[in-house]
């Protein structure tokens, strides 16, 4: 039981470290997203400010401007992609970390049961060892079988059992 617990733990802890990992890229492709959007907006209101492009610098211009919006169309779609990932991973370490509480619990609950078995042995022995062996579960009437079983069963035996009254005896 503990190892089962000792590997669900160590799987929380390495989801756990993917989870951050994935946190991490996808604030990466964020931040490439942010800086595309950025760049193309300084190239749009750089291009609608200068008026006298000329028109070699306007068609670099439109050609970068063009790059940078398939670029940050890529970025989107990988940062759709991560963030469906990072859900998922989310969603797998949350589910980890119910199955390890369960195993927690249960684990709990078994060590309190081995806890409340070794109190009742050591109490039952205890008391086996205070008080003097029990009686046979026979009343005081009843004679001992025993003890009948293993004398001779003679006609002599037989009459010697019981009182002798002058009337009954044989001449």
């Amino acid at each position: 039981m503990p190892s089962r617990l000792d590997r669900a733990t160590r799987i929380l802890r390495v989801q756990d470290r993917m989870r951050q990992l994935a946190e991490r890229e996808l604030a990466a492709v964020e931040r490439r997203v942010r800086a595309a959007d950025t760049a193309q907006a300084d190239l749009i209101h750089a291009l609608n400010e200068a008026s006298a492009f000329h028109e070699p610098l306007r068609a670099t211009a439109l050609h970068r401007l063009k790059t940078l919006a398939v670029t940050a169309q890529e970025a989107r779609a990988e940062r759709d992609v991560r963030a469906r990932q990072l859900l998922d991973r989310a969603t797998q370490h949350k589910r980890t970390e119910q199955w390890v509480g369960r195993l927690e619990a249960e684990h709990e609950r078994d060590r309190e049961r081995r806890d409340w078995a070794e109190r009742l042995d050591l109490l039952s022995a205890a008391v086996e060892a205070s008080l003097p062996p029990a009686k046979s579960d026979r009343g005081a009437d009843e004679p001992d079988v025993s003890a009948a079983a293993t004398s001779p069963a003679g006609p002599e035996d037989r009459m010697s059992h019981g009182p002798t009254h002058p009337d009954t005896s044989t001449p």
